[in-house]
């Protein structure tokens, strides 16, 4: 890096690992769950499927925001997870209406995808008193980048075709309010830790 280059945030140098970075990539191949999403050629089923589980990771999602509020140092940092609560709340409310219009029972989750159960328990052990919050902090991160990214991603580049079913997931996440969002989280991340102390771990969502 040039003297005169301003150093990468935090933010940036975990969306830069090579974990992440391999992540994103999957996601956004031609065939990737997003992609079909994006030209229309998803089958219902796997979309259903996918919202049948995001329920289940929204709610958890959730909760490991609260055990940061709790345990947040100040006012300021209350005040961020607090809005973030918020958010996730605005995204259930969102997921309601959408499995309201697919026909689906948001409140019946017969059997909880392994990946979703990796993630959360993978959330739920971060919660944990003996973690310092920078890791849970660090750990839901990439999540929140990821899915403003791959939103915002799609729609600028005009990936998302005319008329097609699954634009409300691309509406909801490429917008300006989830990038403020996932902005305000990156901004509690430390600057002098190690990125490379954090395991990534991907979202479920897209696995399903």
């Amino acid at each position: 890096m040039a003297p005169s280059e301003t150093p990468p945030t935090a933010a940036r140098r975990l969306f830069d690992h090579p974990s992440v970075r391999a992540n994103y990539a999957d996601m956004t191949a031609a065939s990737s769950f997003v992609s079909q999403m994006a030209n229309g050629t998803l089958p219902r089923a796997k979309y259903v499927a996918f919202l049948s589980q995001d329920r289940y990771f929204l709610f958890h999602f959730n909760r490991a925001y609260a055990s940061a509020l709790a345990r947040a140092p100040g006012i300021e940092q209350q005040r961020t997870f607090h809005a973030l609560i918020g958010g996730v709340l605005d995204e259930l409310k969102l997921h309601e209406d959408a499995c309201a219009r697919w026909g689906v029972d948001d409140g019946a989750l017969e059997t909880i995808h392994p990946a979703s159960r990796a993630y959360v328990d993978f959330l739920t052990a971060l919660q944990s008193p003996d973690v310092p919050m920078d890791e849970l902090v660090a750990g839901m991160t990439p999540c929140m980048r990821l899915y403003a990214a791959l939103g915002r991603d799609y729609l600028e580049r005009g990936l998302v075709a005319e008329g097609c079913a699954y634009r409300e997931w691309f509406d909801a996440y490429g917008g300006d309010e989830m990038g403020a969002l996932a902005a305000s989280l990156e901004a509690l991340l430390p600057e002098v830790r190690s990125i490379q102390t954090f395991v990534f771990h991907p979202s479920p969502g897209f696995n399903i």
